[in-house]
C-alpha cells in the first residue's frame, strides 16, 4: 500500500550505470562517499565509478535510531539476467554490519518495548507485509541467520522471541540451526511453522 511504501521508504534504482552518481554531482556525496557507504564501486577496467544498485526496487535499512545505513535491493523480473542476484544488500560499512542490525525495528521498536515480544521474519517484504496486516511486532534479518549480535540486540527490548522462517526445507533447517544460538543466550524461544513452501508475505 501507498502506507507501506512511505513508512518502510521503498524506492526505485532505475537500470543505468550513472543514475546515483549524476544525481549526487555538484552535491557533498562525492563519488568516494558513495564508495565509502556502499552505494557505487571503482571501475575495473578504467577510472571511474558506477552504481551499485541498477534497475532494482530499493529498502531503506535503518538502525534503531531510525537513521538509514544502509540499502538492501530487489531486482525486476525486466532487468535480471542469468547471473543476476535476486538481492543485494550494501556491504559492510563504518555505518552499517548486518550481523548488528534488523531490517525493521526502527518501525518496531515502539512495539516490540509495548509487547515485550519480537517476531523475527527472513525477508523484506514479509516484514513489511506484517506489519501492513498490523503485526508491528515483526523485524527481518538481513541476509544471514538470526546471529548472537542480533539476539542480544532484541533482548534488550523483549523478553520472548518468536521466529517464523519460510515453510521450505531451507527455513526449516535454518530452524534448526538456530535452536543452539538461543540456549546459549538464555532467551525464551517460540518457532512459528507455516504450511509448506509457504513464506510469511504469502501467508
Amino acid at each position: 500500500t501507498a502506507e507501506s511504501i512511505a513508512k518502510f521508504h521503498l524506492g526505485f534504482a532505475p537500470d543505468k550505470f550513472d543514475w546515483l552518481l549524476s544525481r549526487a554531482k555538484g552535491t557533498p556525496f562525492t563519488p568516494a562517499v558513495l564508495e565509502r557507504i556502499g552505494l557505487v564501486l571503482k571501475r575495473d577496467n578504467g577510472p571511474g565509478y558506477f552504481d551499485r544498485f541498477r534497475g532494482r526496487v530499493m529498502f531503506s535499512i535503518r538502525d534503531i535510531e531510525r537513521r538509514p545505513i544502509a540499502m538492501g535491493g530487489r531486482i525486476l523480473p525486466e532487468f535480471a539476467k542469468e547471473n543476476t542476484a535476486k538481492y543485494i544488500n550494501s556491504p559492510e560499512t563504518p555505518l552499517f554490519s548486518k550481523s548488528y542490525q534488523l531490517y525493521g525495528l526502527d518501525a518496531a521498536r515502539d512495539a516490540i518495548t509495548k509487547q515485550r515480544i519480537a517476531v523475527v521474519v527472513e525477508g523484506y517484504t514479509d516484514c513489511i507485509m506484517a506489519h501492513q496486516e498490523e503485526q508491528a511486532n515483526v523485524v527481518a534479518v538481513l541476509g544471514t541467520a538470526l546471529g548472537e549480535r542480533n539476539v542480544t540486540l532484541l533482548k534488550r527490548l523483549a523478553d520472548s522471541i518468536v521466529l517464523v522462517l519460510d515453510g521450505d526445507e531451507a527455513g526449516q533447517r535454518r530452524t534448526n540451526e538456530g535452536l543452539e544460538l538461543f540456549i546459549a543466550q538464555q532467551v525464551e524461544l517460540r518457532i512459528l511453522t507455516l504450511p509448506e513452501n509457504l513464506d510469511p508475505c504469502d501467508f
